[in-house]
């Protein structure tokens, strides 16, 4: 494979965005995604370590397992429909990309199984990070639209330990399981790349328990190395082939490895129950998105091109780019009332800090959400929870290099969200 400066950039972008566990949210920081059950959903994920009314809240908190006594399951499925639109200038001519990141379906599940007093077993699936967009052959940038996309899944299967009334600690294995791919094609030539990996992580929790209505949890999630191996397939000047910049037009492939480390994350939350039918909940989270510090894609069959401008790096290097992601923070804030023996509602408020700079594929920026939610239970063994959520995101002004020339662009990206839920929770 023949390298390309420009490949690098573009597979850069995509791959930075789309590497690592499953949904579609470009709405979170980085592409982080938080869609874990609708109960959550509905309060913002406030507090959602430390309150342990689902099984799900396994997918924040291992040791949270000993708040059950029963074996119990819970399974969710949120609908995503973000709206996604960038301005921008091609020649005199002012236009915008409408609408580019697609509706999605994000399933979770979790299920809890005590042992005894003191011992608690679960297995949970789900999704910490993920991406999509699609943007139309009329956008005027091709070499920095086309189709970015990841399908990931985090499986984790978890232990609890009741050390005394005060504390439980838990602690779980993560197997994650990523698939990505991107398509760019313009003037010059077009690429597809799509890989597949595997990557292994763990997970440690704390539950303190002052009393029945108050409770603090510490939760850590370790960051995850993926080897994302798969073919890339290219024509024109992104051709792998032997004769130049500017090659067949019929795609020629290779097979690459492009290696990411998925960011660790730590979380601290609350939950207080001031009265009988009212409690207030909160979450501060940290995400060191600071360990992306860039992307390389290697294989045996790049080498250098001494007839090539855009060809600056050393043999089995096909592409390398630098990335630029800062730590992040997500505060959120939340209340239930518990109106009845059957029905609960809640409400929700988070902040979402911007972990990396923006682009047309993911033009990330600072996020506000509000929640609100409601659970029933139809029996002592049987409930239904509802979550939704709109997320607003900053407007956000960037440039971004285009065309083989590296030219900066300039454009204005406007995001917002709508987000519904449904979850059924059972007790055996």
């Amino acid at each position: 494979m023949k390298r390309n400066l420009r490949v690098t950039s573009y597979l850069g972008s995509a791959i930075a965005l789309a590497l690592a566990t499953t949904s579609v949210s470009a709405l979170a920081a980085g592409f982080q995604v938080g869609e874990h059950s609708a109960t959550g959903l509905g309060r913002a994920n406030a507090g959602e370590g430390a309150i342990a009314d689902t099984a799900l809240v396994l997918t924040k908190n291992p040791a949270a397992m000993m708040m059950f006594d029963e074996i119990t399951v819970s399974s969710q499925l949120a609908f995503i429909a973000p709206d996604v639109n960038t301005d921008y200038t091609d020649g005199a001519e002012k236009k915008t990309e409408e609408d580019y990141a697609p509706n999605q379906f994000v399933p979770s599940f979790a299920a809890i199984m005590p042992i005894n007093d003191k011992v608690a077993v679960g297995f949970a699936m789900f999704s910490n990070y993920g991406t999509g967009t699609e943007i139309s052959d009329e956008f005027a940038y091709g070499d920095i639209g086309g189709t970015t996309g990841i399908i990931t899944i985090d499986s984790s299967f978890n232990i609890a330990y009741k050390v005394n009334d005060l504390l439980s600690i838990g602690a779980g294995y993560d197997l994650v399981v990523g698939q990505a791919e991107m398509k760019r094609g313009f003037s010059l030539g077009k690429f597809d790349m799509a890989g597949n990996a595997i990557g292994h992580g763990w997970n440690v929790g704390t539950l303190l328990t002052f009393n029945e209505n108050n409770r603090l949890a510490l939760t850590y999630r370790s960051s995850v190395d993926m080897g994302f191996e798969g073919d890339f397939s290219g024509s024109g000047a992104f051709s792998p082939g032997e004769s130049g910049i500017f090659k067949p037009a019929d795609p020629e492939t290779v097979t690459g490895t492009v290696d990411i480390t998925l960011p660790a994350i730590a979380e601290l939350a609350g939950y207080h129950k001031l009265t009988d039918i009212f409690a207030v909940h909160y979450s501060a989270m940290w995400t060191q998105w600071s360990s992306l510090e860039e992307l390389k894609a290697t294989s045996n069959d790049c080498g250098s091109n001494p007839n090539s401008p855009f060809d600056p790096f050393e043999n089995g290097v096909c592409f390398q780019k630098d990335l630029h992601y800062s730590d992040s923070m997500r505060y959120a804030v939340g209340a239930t009332a518990y109106v009845s023996e059957s029905v609960t509602l809640r409400a929700g408020y988070a902040y979402d800090q911007q972990a990396g700079e923006a682009i047309v594929s993911m033009p990330d920026t600072n996020r506000h959400q509000i929640s609100a939610g409601m659970s029933y239970a139809a029996s002592e063994t049987m409930s239904f929870d509802l979550g939704a959520a709109y997320i607003l995101g900053e407007e956000v002004t960037f440039e971004e290099e285009e065309g083989p020339t590296a030219n900066l662009e300039e454009f204005t990206s406007t995001a917002t969200a709508i987000i519904v839920s449904a979850q059924m929770n059972m007790v055996f």
